[in-house]
């Protein structure tokens, strides 16, 4: 896999450090092929910074051990994301907004919910939001999967698609003031969507093995156990 990254210092040893979860300066060497002084260096200025840290072995030779922290993890995490996966920053940016907004519905409605909101138009016009807002999240997902996850990426995008087709359909019966209509292709719309989470189980497990923890959870994020919570 061609890496998009450049090959500076500290991103190269903070990611090799990520990806192996826990690695001996030795080890760093070996895999960065920078000098041993550089490695030095920049190790203990991602010490420093609060990114990396390290324990000394208790035997002889008493090597030191070095693991990233958990913002190190943090900032890995999306490094690795940017230099494995499909996505541009544009993409990656849209993605967080996307998570931002579905959050945002949810608290909507459930804020709705404790004041007894009775307004059927409204109502069902919130829901189907949430319906494109899966959709939308769903087909960024299978946009930025990995060449090696294609067949994945095929069914990701088919139930964005399935999800899509329920809103359009959504929105003409709102059209026709059919209230209810719109508020049982919903419940509908998410009932099958449930036939999903194996699906997005085995593509959220797979990028975990990956290293590629932030968009793995972005997808636990879309999973039905998460958004059907409520």
């Amino acid at each position: 896999m061609v890496e998009k990254l450049p090959k500076e210092v500290a991103t190269t040893v903070l990611l090799a450090i990520y990806r192996a979860g826990r690695m001996t300066m030795s080890e760093i060497q070996q895999k960065t092929k920078f000098s041993t002084i550089t490695v030095l260096n920049h190790v203990n200025a991602l010490v420093a910074a609060g990114l990396l840290a390290e324990e000394k072995e208790g035997v002889f030779p008493k090597r030191r051990i070095i693991k990233a922290t958990a913002e190190g993890a943090r900032v890995a995490g999306l490094l690795n994301m940017a230099d494995r996966s499909l996505f541009s920053a544009t993409e990656l940016i849209d993605m967080g907004a996307k998570a931002g907004r579905i959050a945002a519905y949810h608290e909507e409605i459930a804020s709705m919910r404790k004041v007894n909101v009775t307004k059927e138009y409204l109502i069902a016009e919130l829901l189907l939001k949430g319906v494109s807002l899966l959709s939308g999240g769903l087909a960024a997902v299978a946009k930025g999967l990995p060449e090696e996850m294609a067949e994945k990426r095929v069914a990701v995008q088919a139930w964005s698609t399935k999800l899509e087709a329920n809103y359009n359909e959504g929105l003409k019966r709102l059209g026709t003031n059919d209230y209810n209509g719109a508020v049982g292709g919903v419940s509908r719309a998410l009932s099958d969507f449930n036939g999903s989470a194996e699906t997005l189980k085995s593509v959220r497990d797979r990028l975990n093995e990956m290293k590629l923890q932030e968009l793995a959870n972005y997808v636990e994020f879309l999973s039905p156990n998460i958004t059907h919570k409520e």
